[in-house]
């Protein structure tokens, strides 16, 4: 998915339906499946730039002797589920898809930054100044936006 295919998609959504079901799952696409294929794919170019004496060393590594043990534990309800049940309970309908829009293209976030920055310089809220929005978190910054 594509970040302008992906935004394109998140602003479609005009349903509470549909967002209880988006939400979390593409939050785990983005905190845990993209991170994968980042992963693999820097893997693949490390490998792409070892000489060829690392290389045959490395394919000549017997990996399946490993110690280390993994332990997967599975909940019944996936933990982006709890987070986003938690936090739907604290925002609006609209708050919580631009939140998911900011996940897919952080760059929009600035433009929020600036709109809130500016309404606090002229209510004259000292702490909401943009240092300290880049600090705060997406979903923070999104609940400070609605309070304005």
């Amino acid at each position: 998915m594509s970040k302008i295919a992906g935004t394109f998609e998140i602003n479609q959504c005009e349903s509470h339906d549909e967002l209880d079901f988006l939400f979390p799952e593409l939050t785990r696409i983005h905190n845990h499946d993209l991170v994968i294929i980042e992963s693999w794919q820097n893997h693949v170019d490390w490998v792409k730039s070892l000489p060829p004496a690392e290389l045959k060393l490395l394919n000549s590594a017997d990996f399946n002797n490993s110690e280390t043990t993994q332990t997967i534990t599975n909940s019944e309800i996936p933990p982006e589920q709890i987070s986003y049940e938690n936090i739907a309970e604290k925002s609006h309908f609209y708050s919580l898809r631009d939140q998911l829009l900011f996940m897919f293209a952080p760059e929009l976030r600035r433009e929020y930054e600036n709109y809130v920055s500016q309404q606090a310089a002229n209510s004259g809220y000292r702490t909401l100044v943009t240092s300290n929005l880049q600090q705060a978190s997406d979903l923070t910054e999104e609940r400070s936006f609605s309070l304005l």
